[in-house]
């Protein structure tokens, strides 16, 4: 035995300033029986001068011809002394822990041929929480966009794909399937890859305690797109299973009930998805939530673009983070402040459950259905809103909580703003609005 536990191979073609940041967070970290291999696929830039200046921290090799992802991973998998192959991409940022997680992981899961890791946007959001195949029989990133701590995502799971960015994969399983194919190019690899040591086997586990920050396609663009898809299509489009509806109604973010005659009712999350309706016709907030969900994914990939410009600059720089955790805290100090203990507190949600972590205060999201659980998805329209929140009123709510990021509701939904305002007194603070009718109550009491 070497005596080495893993083996972290970093491919690398220019982009010499986030191979240096990646590098440098990786060594930092680095447990003292794993070896880093660098191997620098034919940069044109400072990148062999970077190399040679860590000395032995890594073991660096150079290939003269630019020959892409899986020719520079199977070339630096092949002297690697490690029982474990840990493919990481140099626009990574490697945080606290996560090789150890990997390990540890994939220790106490030995039928795991592949661990993969959670990836970040510079943002916060999640880019990758493992890879389910659509409908549409393609890969997809699992809730890319979601918040990185909600309870989907930092679930352990085996799926049949996890992304190269950041791949574990057992040694003698990648000798055995033969490596990557280099039939790929820059995109695909890592799937095909997954799903043949799925065929031989192995399984394949996503690890959210994991966790790296990936500035996605940084490096090598999106070059061999087009022929890696054609080719993944003819190998596995029509053989994949088509899990990501079985993974969304595992995790409570899709919901179906069956009456004892059709339609049936079907509830979806919306922070997985909108709705439309096969007939064409659709609420007027349908198109608002599309063009947000746009604006979102173009303000990530922004995002990603200039942090890596930064990087590959040497420029450091804190991005703004687009933090959902640290606004759902402040949530629940200015609840647990201003409303006794023992109320019943409404918050609007999208069915987030750390928002009814309250104290002791009774939380229920708003909107919900009969059953008490959150509706799933938008009132249809005010009239909706409002007799939902009635409901709730009748059934013993004190307060509505609107959180600031959720304060488009009062201009969406007009008639149930001024329902709010003749029904509820109001305090508004940097976090949310608390409107509580038991203050209303008290008013209408003294005009009496």
């Amino acid at each position: 035995m070497s005596g080495v536990r893993a083996s972290v191979v970093v491919p690398v073609h220019d982009r010499a300033g986030l191979t240096e940041r990646c590098l440098s967070l990786l060594l930092a970290d680095l447990p003292g029986d794993c070896e880093v291999i660098v191997v620098d696929d034919a940069s044109s830039d400072a990148t062999p001068e970077l190399l040679a200046g860590f000395g032995e921290a890594i073991r660096s090799l150079r290939l003269e011809k630019n020959s892409g992802f899986a020719v520079a991973c199977n070339a630096g998998a092949a002297p690697a002394r490690g029982e474990f192959l840990v493919f990481l991409n140099n626009d990574t940022e490697p945080r606290p822990g996560w090789l150890e997680a990997l390990l540890d992981y994939a220790r106490e899961h030995p039928r795991a041929a592949v661990v993969g890791a959670k990836l970040l946007y510079p943002g916060g959001e999640v880019q990758h929480a493992g890879v389910a195949f659509g409908q549409d029989g393609y890969p997809h990133n699992l809730y890319a966009g979601f918040p990185a701590d909600h309870p989907a995502v930092n679930e352990a799971r085996s799926l049949q794909a996890v992304t190269g960015a950041c791949m574990l994969v057992r040694r003698l399983a990648f000798e055995g399937a033969g490596g990557f194919d280099r039939g790929f190019l820059n995109s695909m690899e890592d799937v095909d890859l997954c799903l043949r040591l799925g065929e031989a086997g192995g399984e394949v586990h996503y690890c959210p305690q994991a966790t790296l920050v990936h500035h996605e396609s940084a490096t090598r663009g999106e070059g061999g797109f087009e022929p890696s898809v054609a080719l993944y299509r003819e190998r596995w489009r029509e053989c994949v299973r088509r899990d990501d509806l079985a993974i969304f109604a595992e995790d409570g973010l899709l919901e179906v009930e069956y009456p004892r005659t059709h339609p049936l009712r079907i509830s979806v999350s919306p922070l997985l998805a909108g709705i439309e309706r096969s007939d064409g016709h659709e609420s007027e907030l349908e198109p608002l939530l599309r063009a947000q969900g746009r604006r979102n994914a173009d303000l990530l990939r922004e995002l990603g673009r200039l942090s890596a410009e930064l990087a590959d600059r040497g420029v450091e720089v804190e991005l703004p983070q687009l933090d959902y955790e640290r606004g759902v805290a402040a949530i629940r100090e200015q609840v647990q402040r201003s409303l006794p203990e023992g109320a019943t507190v409404l918050i609007l949600s999208r069915g987030d459950p750390e928002l009814l972590r309250i104290g002791a205060r009774e939380g229920r999201h708003f909107p919900s259905g009969e059953d008490g659980r959150y509706l799933g998805r938008h009132p249809v329209d005010d009239d909706e809103a409002i007799e939902l929140l009635e409901a709730q009123r009748q059934s013993g709510a004190d307060y509505l909580v609107i959180p600031t990021r959720e304060a488009w509701w009062t201009h969406h939904y007009r008639d149930f703003e001024t329902y709010l305002e003749h029904q509820a007194g109001v305090e508004v603070h940097d976090s949310c609005a608390i409107y509580s009718f038991a203050a209303s109550t008290e008013k209408a009491g003294a005009r009496r």
